[in-house]
């Protein structure tokens, strides 16, 4: 591997992005994950899902390849998109004006975009929710929440976002960090500093 800008990972499964906008795959294939199609190209971002692997070319289309059970993999007619995220068994699709579309797996209704959802930034699907960030700062999830993993009720000055299963973590525009934390008994928010670079 050389030349490589960006990397992406899936269940058991590895992507590499290199900067001539190729991509390099392996790992576990039983669904066809590490099978980069023929000819791919011109791509400017990489997302895994857990058997499902996401492209985002540089005219703002998609292509998908892998597990497509719940129509995870499912971006024909996507446009305009500028970013793209993959998780579990749904993924999520920025466009250009903001708007996000969602697709794959809804047990949790991880793909059931707010109507109102807006202004939108950037976007991280998580197993069983998924999180937004606006251009204002402010925080929108949707899904599973019996941890609390959607709330996101005052929660601003937002500039990163991740999420794990039942796990959100935020950074905010001062440096702080925010991160819910998930134990058998209890469920709360911890506050932590980290160091401004």
């Amino acid at each position: 591997l050389s030349d490589v800008v960006s990397i992406a990972v899936g269940r058991h499964h590895s992507m590499a992005l290199h900067s001539n906008g190729t991509v390099t795959a392996w790992g576990q294939n039983n669904y066809n994950q590490s099978n980069v199609p023929d000819g791919l190209s011109d791509v400017l971002a990489i997302a895994g899902g857990t058997y499902h692997s996401l492209a985002l070319h540089s005219d703002g289309t998609v292509t998908s390849w892998g597990r497509n059970n719940y129509g995870q993999s499912n971006t024909d007619g996507l446009s305009d998109i500028i970013a793209i995220s993959a998780r579990g068994y749904h993924s999520l699709a920025l466009h250009s004006d903001g708007t996000v579309s969602a697709f794959g797996r809804n047990d949790q209704g991880q793909i059931n975009v707010p109507d109102d959802l807006s202004d939108v930034v950037e976007i991280h699907a998580s197993r069983y929710n998924s999180l937004v960030i606006h251009s204002n700062g402010t925080v929108t999830a949707w899904g599973r929440n019996d941890y609390g993993q959607s709330n996101t009720d005052g929660i601003s000055g937002v500039v990163a976002v991740s999420a794990s299963h039942y796990t959100n973590a935020v950074v905010h525009y001062d440096g702080s960090a925010r991160l819910q934390t998930v134990t058998e008994n209890d469920n709360f928010w911890y506050y932590n500093f980290i160091k401004k670079w």
